[in-house]
């Protein structure tokens, strides 16, 4: 579960350097890459470890991340974005760990 959270927070750390234009190759995109592939692959490992009830939120999470990084925002919009399915994420995981 902290993998996920590592780089999640690494993929909330790349959504908002997003430029205007980018192309693939470029070095947003070598760094953002790598930062979306990671909570994608580390949602498997948390969904085979812990609770079935932290398969939906991570989930979430997850795709709100991808979105967050690939599509077109300005700043405080990443935030607010991201909040309910981070809030959602870590309530259910703080829940699990108890």
């Amino acid at each position: 579960m902290l993998e996920f959270v590592r780089f999640a927070l690494e993929a909330e750390g790349v959504a908002p350097a997003r430029p205007p234009h980018w192309e693939v190759g470029d070095e947003w995109y070598r760094t953002a890459r790598p930062a979306v592939n990671g909570p994608r692959i580390a949602a498997n490992g948390v969904q085979l470890l812990r609770a079935p009830d932290l398969h939906t939120p991570t989930t979430a999470y997850a795709r709100a991340l991808n979105q967050a990084v690939w599509q077109e925002h300005n700043e405080a919009r990443v935030a607010e974005r991201l909040e309910p399915f981070k809030a959602e994420f870590l309530a259910v995981a703080r829940r699990t760990l108890n």
